[in-house]
C-alpha cells in the first residue's frame, strides 16, 4: 500500500512539472504573463519557480526593488542599483529631452550586462520614476543588441530567447508613467517582443494598480484575488472557466490560454544572490585610468611638464613612451639653450656697461683734478 502511495505521488508529481512546463513555454511563445494575487499566496515562490525554468531556456534579466530575491532566490549575480547612480538632469526644457535621468554609473551596468546571462539588479531607490526609468535603459538597450543579434543570424532569428522578470511592477509603471513621452521606445519595444524573442514577466498584488496599457497584452496568471480587486474583466474568467479567484486554494493558479489550473512545484533554495558590482568595479577602473593614461596630453600641458619638471617628479606614458620622451628632452634641451644664450648676452651687456661707467668716472676725474691744478 505505500509503495503504490509513493508511485501516485511521484506520478502527481511529475504531472505538476510536467503541467508548470508546459506553462513555461507557452508563456515564452505569447511573450511572457502578468501574475496577480494576494499575499500569501505564493506569487513569489511562482516567480522563483519560473526564473529558475527561464535560466535554462535562455538569458534572464530581473528587476526586484522589494529585496525579496536578494534573499530568497537562488545563488545569481547581483547588481546594485543606488539611488544616487541615478541622476536628475533637471526640468525639460523642450520636446526633445525626454529623459529626466541619466545612470552615472552605465558604464560598469554594460559589463554586468555583457559578463552575465543571467543577473539580478536590486533596485535601492524608492522612487518609482527612478525605478522605471533604469528598467527602461537597461531593456532598451538589450533589445538593441538582440535585433543586431538577429540580423546577423542565417535565419534572421535571434539566437537564444530573452526573460525579463519585473517584481511589483506597479511600483516601476503605472498608468500615469506610460502615458509620458520618455516610454514610448519602451513600450515599441514591449509591442514587438515576441518578434524578437524576448517575454515579460511581471507580477503585482492588485490588478489595477499596474499600468493597463501594458498588461492588456499581456496573458494573465491568475491567484487567490480580494472581492474589491475583481474587476469587470475577472469576473467574466469566473464566468467562462466556472472558476472562483477570491477563494483559489494556495499555490493555485490559472492562466489564460490554456484554461487549466495548476499547482506552483514546492520551491527550495538553492545557495543565495552574491553581489558583483566591486568585482566590475576592480576591473573597471584600471581600465578606465589607463584611457585616461593614453589620452596625448595638450600643448598647454606638455610646455607646463617641460618648463616646471623636477627631478622628483615622474610622467605616466603609454603607448607612444618614447617619442613623447624624446620630444620633451628636445623641447628642455631648446629651452635650456635659449636659456643660456639669453644668459651670456645679459652678461655680455652687462659687461659692457660696467666698462662704461668707469671710464665716464675716469675721465670725469681727471677734469676735476686739471681743473684744481
Amino acid at each position: 500500500m505505500n509503495k503504490l502511495t509513493e508511485e501516485n505521488n511521484i506520478k502527481n508529481e511529475n504531472l505538476e512539472k510536467t503541467e508548470f512546463q508546459k506553462m513555461i513555454e507557452y508563456s515564452v511563445k505569447s511573450g511572457g504573463v502578468h501574475v496577480v494575487a494576494s499575499k500569501g499566496h505564493g506569487k513569489s515562490r511562482l516567480m522563483f519557480s519560473m526564473a529558475r525554468e527561464l535560466a535554462k531556456l535562455g538569458r534572464l534579466y530581473i528587476f526586484d526593488g522589494s529585496e525579496t530575491w536578494l534573499y530568497g532566490f537562488d545563488s545569481i549575480p547581483t547588481f546594485t542599483v543606488e539611488d544616487r547612480k541615478i541622476m536628475f538632469l533637471g526640468l525639460n526644457t523642450s520636446t526633445l529631452d525626454i529623459e529626466r535621468y541619466s545612470i552615472r554609473n552605465w558604464v560598469m551596468v554594460e559589463r554586468a550586462l555583457a559578463k552575465y546571462p543571467v543577473l539580478l539588479f536590486r533596485l535601492k531607490t524608492r522612487k518609482p520614476s527612478k525605478r522605471g526609468f533604469f528598467v527602461r535603459q537597461v531593456i532598451n538597450y538589450l533589445d538593441g543588441q538582440q535585433r543586431i543579434n538577429r540580423e546577423s543570424t542565417v535565419d534572421n532569428e535571434a539566437s537564444s530567447p530573452m526573460s525579463f522578470i519585473i517584481e511589483e511592477a506597479q511600483d516601476c509603471f503605472n498608468s500615469r508613467s506610460t502615458s509620458r513621452l520618455e516610454s514610448e521606445e519602451f513600450l515599441t519595444v514591449f509591442n514587438e517582443a515576441r518578434n524578437q524573442r524576448e517575454a515579460f514577466f511581471t507580477a503585482s498584488q492588485r490588478l489595477t494598480d499596474f499600468s493597463k496599457t501594458i498588461r492588456t497584452k499581456q496573458v494573465y496568471c491568475l491567484g487567490r484575488i480580494g472581492n474589491e480587486d475583481t474587476t469587470t474583466g475577472l469576473k467574466r474568467i469566473e464566468k467562462q472557466h466556472n472558476i472562483d479567484l477570491c477563494r483559489m486554494p494556495v499555490r493555485t493558479w490559472f492562466i489564460e490560454g490554456l484554461e487549466k489550473l495548476f499547482l506552483s512545484p514546492d520551491w527550495k533554495q538553492n545557495g543565495k544572490p552574491f553581489q558583483i558590482p566591486n568585482e566590475i568595479e576592480t576591473v573597471w577602473k584600471p581600465n578606465a585610468e589607463l584611457t585616461r593614461q593614453q589620452k596625448p596630453a595638450s600643448i598647454l600641458k606638455r610646455l607646463y611638464r617641460s618648463l616646471f619638471k623636477t627631478g622628483n617628479s615622474t610622467l605616466l606614458m603609454t603607448g607612444t613612451m618614447e617619442e613623447e620622451k624624446i620630444r620633451e628632452t628636445k623641447e628642455m634641451k631648446a629651452f635650456e639653450e635659449a636659456q643660456n644664450e639669453e644668459q651670456k648676452n645679459q652678461e655680455i651687456e652687462d659687461e659692457e656697461d660696467e666698462d662704461f661707467i668707469m671710464l665716464g668716472d675716469d675721465e670725469d676725474s681727471d677734469l676735476i683734478l686739471g681743473g684744481g691744478w
